[in-house]
């Protein structure tokens, strides 16, 4: 893992792209500038709505290139058993309302359970 002054620093870095493409959406939203019948609660709507399909995509993609990176196989966590993983989609609540998740499962013949990895600590 990343230490922290690197993870403070890139979080830094995001803050300002995230905030020139508040301007960029701003510009979209209104090209020749918001007219004076726009009221603040309206520009912060149209800013939350932004912010909140920000997180949906990146916790979409982020999850997505995590299962990515798990193998193709994983051990049962009761049996020990070699078992194929497949991903399933299941929606979840985030900050920004409801993502879906591509989530790992596995399923044991000998055991006949499903298990999800990420739960189980699994890594590759």
């Amino acid at each position: 893992m990343a230490s922290k002054e690197t993870r403070e620093r890139k979080l830094k870095e995001i803050q300002e792209v995230a905030e020139g493409w508040g301007k960029m959406i701003a510009r979209e939203a209104f090209p020749d500038g918001p007219g004076l019948d726009v009221s603040l609660i309206e520009m912060e709507e149209l800013a939350a709505t932004a912010s909140k399909a920000m997180v949906r995509g990146a916790i979409e993609a982020l999850t997505s290139d995590q299962a990515k990176r798990m193998p193709e196989e994983t051990p049962c966590p009761i049996c020990g058993r070699a078992c194929e993983l497949h991903t399933q989609a299941r929606p979840i609540k985030v900050r920004g309302g409801e993502a879906t998740l591509e989530e790992l499962v596995g399923h044991c013949p000998t055991c006949r359970r499903d298990f999800f990895p990420s739960a189980s600590g699994i890594e590759n």
